[in-house]
């Protein structure tokens, strides 16, 4: 499954990215980023995400020292959100981060970057719905791809049959049908879906090739 993904430092930015994809897939994901983990920064007034009409489902992928932080106190939800993945720091705070997460109702994931081993995250596969492998260094949308993730997927769909896997980062025409090949459930994809001249028509495109190489295998 294709799922475009969103970083932008302007709500009304976000707004009109989310609304050129609205229901073309089954999800969406916002990228979140505070300029302390990650380099670079975004929109962070989460809960805004509200204020925007989508039929499409949004995921939250967050690159912030602290997570929830930015999601609503108390039981509430974000209107629209059903997943929500963090990047780890610390296993097992982030492990308590997870619980509180999930608390809340929404799938949660973990998101590993390229050079970040699958042991790191071994002590938390109890706690999740999906893992999140980060195709590139994190940080902002149109860093090179690191191919070697590749064989990370196909090690932890080997070990972990049962969660659900996604690449983000470094999609493209040319990297897209060696990622379709690692078996990895989800690809999120950004800079080449809206940095092309037809936003939709690259993202049905990009559609097209993932359900032709998983209807011919």
């Amino acid at each position: 499954m294709i799922i475009p993904g969103i970083l932008e430092q302007t709500f009304e930015e976000l707004k009109k990215k989310i609304e050129i994809v609205n229901g073309m897939v089954e999800s969406i994901q916002i990228d979140v980023a505070d300029n302390k983990q990650v380099e670079g920064i975004s929109f962070l007034e989460i809960e805004r995400l509200g204020e925007v009409k989508h039929e499409t489902p949004l995921e939250i992928h967050f690159m912030v020292e602290k997570p929830l932080d930015y999601l609503p106190s108390g039981e509430g939800r974000i209107d629209g959100v059903i997943k929500v993945c963090t990047q780890v720091l610390d296993t097992k705070d982030f492990r308590d981060t997870f619980v509180k997460i999930k608390r809340l109702g929404y799938l949660t994931g973990v998101s590993l970057n390229p050079e970040e081993p699958l042991s790191l995250i071994e002590p938390l596969i109890d706690y999740i719905d999906y893992i999140q492998f980060m195709g590139v260094i994190p940080g902002k949308q149109g860093n090179p791809f690191i191919p070697e993730v590749l064989e990370k997927i196909k090690e932890f769909k080997h070990k972990h049959p049962g969660i659900l896997t996604q690449l983000d980062g470094g999609v493209n025409d040319t990297t897209l049908p060696q990622i379709l090949n690692s078996g990895v459930d989800n690809i999120v994809v950004g800079s080449a879906i809206f940095n092309s001249e037809d936003p939709k028509e690259k993202l049905l495109e990009l559609q097209r090739t993932a359900h032709g190489r998983i209807n011919n295998t």
